[in-house]
């Protein structure tokens, strides 16, 4: 869990350096035009750089400290919330010491300083007059490097082919390289795959020369050679996300289903040997009246431990009449048990593939000093008691059970109190182990054990991962959509010079909205959708490494961050054509 927070926030850490740097740099190439005009003024270099770093840090300051202010308060807000939803038994403590914000303040500091003098040197290499002219110089068509798309290429598929080998051993060793090569492959294929295939595009003399295709193919050349730095961003941030949230659901998931299969007792009191176990159990009993708990059986259970097999196992002995009467999702009961047979029982592990029951083989039964040959059935579907005192389960037919507990001494008797049946998923029953765990604390004479605690283990556990990976993957997706919005709207005044010669040469207002839109469209759902299919190949790898099928998990997670997506493009693609259309009035009106 630590070492995923800290590639979260040094997923948070990069992404934000992106952001500034690009930010900075929009910001200074839309001054130009006023750094030139001081320049010739008489503004030195060395003032003229001074003056733009001074304004970098103190927008960096206040933007480090503002952030903090909102982040102390908003966290707090988010731990109640997460306690309250988690229904945790203490609200999570907040920690905000001198450690924090020194951490905080040192590393944002350090991503202001050092996007700002990075952007500084587009200042540095022009003259004036080149600053003057900084926003009018002609753009030059694309070129296409086809080595870099090649590379690219072999980087992505290699990365998939590897996604691909059903080995969990190679595919965990391979997951950081792995990692790194589609990161960088989808980097190259940005720019070069979407310029080959405009290039083809504008090819297609039927298909090109046609309003619609004509002006969008020819101006989406421009966007993708100007941006393919923020698309390849965007679509490696919106793959982190997806794959993180879908990776947290399934070992949720899992987690969860190996606490139900190996827990399959609803409360469980293990006593010493010569305990009074109907007085223990009947203040149980009247516990659970108290609090209105329902839906279980109370069954006492005299059993002990046994060897099994020539390497001789330790086992607990099970009658098959509670076997049978046990709630076991993951497991393929016997209908019946003849004298001869038995079962023997595994923890199940849901990310290793095992046959849920299989045999029988012939083992012998140690007893004391007595040998049984049986015919014993393997069965992985998972434990029989929640807190069981050797590693294996036997089950053995009733009668035999009987008779081997009559020829027991009273020494080696362990004493069992169990209640079965659905009536764990009780609400009351929370009060009521509370109650219990009074009365029969850890670490004391009497184990007591529950599976609705295993399971509210499972949930306060993962349930706290899951809200902080999704806190986590709305701020890195926040700032992938703050980096498109950013990028969008740095530009709009270069397109809405191009709308308004557009609108001069005869182009209907709604051809130029579909254009307008269009462009918006493709800024946002390429990188979209080139994380989703990152994603799946990434999901893929991990349904080899649990052994079993995930992809739904990330697609899951794809659907759940779609629907913010769709709504922040409508806003986003409304206010780009308003703003361009507000231009277009206001020059046709000048």
């Amino acid at each position: 869990m630590l070492e995923g927070l800290k590639l979260a926030s040094t997923l948070v850490a990069f992404s934000t350096f992106g952001l500034l740097f690009f930010a900075n740099s929009a910001f200074i190439h839309a001054r130009m035009k006023e750094f030139g005009l001081l320049s010739l003024m008489g503004v030195s270099r060395a003032q003229l750089m001074g003056l733009i770093a001074i304004e970098g840090l103190l927008i960096g300051a206040a933007a480090v400290f503002s952030g903090l202010a909102a982040g102390l308060l908003f966290l707090k807000l988010f731990f109640m919330a997460v306690s309250a939803v988690l229904q945790l038994p203490q609200e999570i403590r907040l920690y905000a010491g001198p450690r924090v914000w020194g951490q905080t303040l040192l590393v944002f500091g350090a991503i202001f300083v050092l996007a700002s003098l990075v952007s500084l040197r587009s200042v540095a290499t022009k003259n004036p007059v080149q600053m003057i002219r900084a926003r009018r110089q002609p753009k030059s068509f694309p070129a296409i490097s086809r080595w870099r798309a090649a590379l690219g290429l072999v980087l992505v598929l290699g990365g998939y082919a590897v996604a691909c080998f059903p080995n969990r051993t190679v595919l965990a060793l391979s997951m950081a390289p792995v990692t790194a090569m589609v990161s960088f492959g989808t980097y190259l294929l940005m720019r070069e795959g979407w310029i080959l295939l405009l290039s083809w595009l504008r090819r297609r003399e039927r298909f090109f020369y046609r309003p619609g295709p004509f002006l969008s193919v020819s101006q989406l050349l421009y966007k993708v050679q100007e941006n393919y730095q923020i698309l390849a961003g965007v679509a490696v941030t919106v793959v982190f996300v997806l794959t993180a949230m879908g990776t947290i659901v399934t070992f949720y998931t899992l987690l969860l289903r190996d606490q139900l299969a190996n827990n399959p007792i609803a409360i469980q009191m293990t006593l010493p040997a010569g305990s009074d176990l109907p007085a223990a159990a009947a203040r149980v009993e009247a516990v659970l009246r108290k609090h209105g708990v329902t839906g279980l059986t109370y069954r006492e259970l005299i059993t002990r431990t046994a060897t099994v097999g020539a390497d001789g196992v330790t086992v607990t002995l099970i009658p098959f009449s509670l076997y049978a009467a046990l709630d076991r999702p993951q497991a393929e009961a016997l209908p019946a048990l003849r004298p001869d047979e038995a079962i023997l029982c595994y923890y199940f592990y849901p990310w290793f593939p095992t046959p849920r029951l299989s045999g029988p083989s012939a083992a012998d039964l140690t007893v004391g000093g007595e040998r049984i040959p049986l015919k014993i059935w393997h069965d992985h579907g998972g434990d029989l008691l929640n807190d069981q005192p050797t590693d294996y389960t036997l089950v053995l037919e009733d009668g035999t059970f009987a008779a081997l507990m009559a020829r027991t001494p009273a020494a080696e008797r362990l004493p069992m109190a169990v209640w079965i049946g659905p009536g764990w998923q009780d609400r009351a029953l929370r009060q009521a182990l509370a109650e219990l765990r009074s009365d029969y604390p850890d670490g004391g004479p009497v184990a007591l054990s529950s599976k609705l605690e295993a399971y509210l283990g499972v949930t306060s556990f993962v349930g706290t991962l899951f809200f902080i990976g999704l806190f986590m993957s709305l701020l890195a997706f926040l700032a992938s959509i703050s980096e498109i919005l950013f990028r969008l709207f740095t530009e709009i005044e270069d397109d809405r010079r191009y709308f308004q010669r557009l609108a001069q040469l005869g182009v209907s207002l709604r051809e130029l909205k579909r254009l307008a839109l269009g462009q918006v469209a493709v800024v946002f759902f390429v990188p979209f959708g080139v994380g989703v299919v990152h994603t799946t190949f990434a999901m893929k790898a991990l349904s080899f490494i649990v052994s079993q099928p995930v992809l739904h998990h990330g697609w899951m997670a794809a659907a759940a961050y779609l629907a913010p997506y769709l709504v922040t493009f409508a806003g986003a693609a409304e206010l780009y054509w308003r703003s361009l259309r507000a231009g277009l009035k206001a020059r046709a009106a000048a």
